[in-house]
């Protein structure tokens, strides 16, 4: 179809598709591996950022504060995270990633570079580059948008 055409995708529905698609593969994937789906984004964020807030989390995330808590205590509970009062404020909790969460995550990336390289099949280097340069646009473009205490995009 021809990119004029009334009918031709517009960006945000040819990025709804793609999402779409890919969150069911991760989700597959995250079920092979016998964790959940929203486990993925937690363990990859603690894997680099060890030791941070549950806030951190869900700004990262763009989870609501109560969906990071609940996720949290199951993963606490599956011995994937663990969680430490910070030695300098008694009230801040900081949270941890386990050998076993890290293992898990080890696994988990292997099947996400998998998944990212059929999403770049038949892409130029140039091409990836542009296509994450338009597409962080685009992301940014929707954080602008989102209300302060919404943690950005709506799960």
């Amino acid at each position: 179809m021809a990119p004029n055409h009334p009918h031709s995708p517009k960006p945000g529905l040819l990025i709804n598709e793609i999402s779409k698609l890919f969150h069911d593969r991760m989700r597959k994937n995250s079920e092979d591996l016998g964790f959940q789906t929203g486990y993925r984004q937690i363990l990859r964020f603690l894997a680099h950022e060890d030791g941070v807030t549950q806030i951190d989390i869900a700004r990262d995330s763009h989870f609501t504060a109560p969906t990071v808590s609940v996720t949290l205590k199951k993963m606490e509970k599956e011995g994937l995270i663990r969680r430490r009062t910070d030695k300098n404020d008694t009230r801040c909790s900081r949270v941890f990633i386990t050998e076993k969460g890290r293992e898990l995550e080890t696994k988990l990336f292997e099947k996400i570079m998998d998944c990212e390289e059929v999403l770049a099949r038949g892409l130029s280097d140039e091409e990836e580059k542009t296509l994450c340069r338009l597409l962080t646009k685009v992301r940014d473009n929707i954080l602008s948008e989102a209300e302060p205490d919404d943690g950005g995009i709506p799960e």
